[in-house]
């Protein structure tokens, strides 16, 4: 009996002790964004604070394609510290449907973040333009 009590109060001692190292602990991976025209350029943000007990670094920082640009801090983030990721996403020449990945690389391990936005079409000004000659206000006059 004493032999189990010794061992348990050494394993609570232990995970007392132990280090986390560096955690990253992110407020959202995921994002739904509200659907926008093409040809808008949409800027992403996920907010992250390091739970870790040591400093966290950002090695590399990539989206999964070429209309996504992120930035990060190239500094290291210290334990208990809340930062950013920012992407900004060119929507010209693309509709429908869109998801958007970004792979990250850091001293806490991989993680992955990805938006999901509907791109819709633009209106047509002209078609407005012609509509709008077509209504004109013909009355007091004959044709």
């Amino acid at each position: 009996m004493k032999n189990i009590l010794l061992a348990i109060l050494c394993l609570v001692s232990f995970n007392a002790f132990a280090q986390l190292g560096p955690q990253i602990t992110f407020e959202q991976r995921g994002l739904k964004l509200d659907s926008v025209v093409s040809g808008t350029v949409v800027n992403v943000t996920y907010y992250f604070k390091n739970t870790g007990d040591s400093p966290v670094k950002l090695t590399k920082v990539k989206a999964t394609c070429g209309c996504t640009i992120p930035s990060y801090p190239k500094y290291e983030i210290q334990p208990g510290t809340r930062d950013s990721i920012t992407a900004v996403f060119d929507t010209k020449g693309r509709k429908g449907y869109q998801a958007k990945g970004i792979n990250i690389e850091s001293t806490a391990g991989p993680k992955s973040l990805v938006f999901e936005i509907l791109v819709t079409e633009p209106d047509t000004p002209i078609k407005e333009e012609v509509d709008a000659i077509e209504v004109e206000d013909h009355s007091g006059h004959n044709h």
